[in-house]
């Protein structure tokens, strides 16, 4: 069936999308509307309806929504469009903020014959490392080969040894992510 631009154009103003994706979601369901508007939602493109819920073309008695697509009744929904996290600017400023303070409080401190010789916080640490990777690796080595001993402390390194250090990080991470995830 051949789609008409006054039917992309209809579609387009109830699922509010732009009339091309309105249209190619009609051709692809051979001119059918509520099959066009199922598919654009699952797709993450149609808002959900005023009041919550979702599109469905089964009865409202026990209806459940599409299993392929993120719930938009589900209260405190991840604010997904298109496939894309939507992530207001400030809780992705608070979030980067959050993550910045635990690795600048984190330092990795040389340590020779019991006393500190020097700290470093660890961004700066992983900053060299990404920048200066070789030339790192090889002061980090010759260090080890002179005697000098590597230890993190800070709040990313309390628990025991490496797994409790990836363990913090871990957790770290999440809560930078669990930030941008907030509704």
């Amino acid at each position: 069936m051949a789609v008409t631009v006054e039917q992309a154009r209809r579609l387009s103003e109830a699922a509010g999308v732009d009339v091309i994706a309105a249209l190619s979601a009609l051709e692809r369901n051979d001119g059918d509307a509520l099959a066009a508007m199922l598919e654009l939602e699952r797709q993450g493109l149609v808002p959900p309806p005023p009041g919550g819920g979702f599109y469905s073309t089964r009865s409202a008695a026990g209806s459940a929504p599409p299993p392929d697509g993120p719930d938009p009744a589900a209260g405190g929904a991840e604010p997904w469009r298109g496939g894309v996290l939507v992530v207001p600017w400030s809780d992705l400023k608070e979030g980067l903020r959050d993550l910045f303070r635990r690795c600048l409080s984190t330092r990795l401190e040389v340590w020779r014959k019991g006393r500190q010789a020097a700290s470093v916080p660890l961004l700066i640490l992983v900053v060299l490392l990404l920048f200066f990777f070789w030339e790192m690796a090889v002061v980090l080595g010759a260090g080890l080969l002179l005697g000098f001993r590597y230890r993190l402390s800070g709040p990313l390194a309390e628990g025991s040894g490496v797994r409790g250090f990836l363990a913090s990080l871990r957790e770290a991470l999440d809560h930078f992510l669990a930030r941008l995830r907030r509704p």
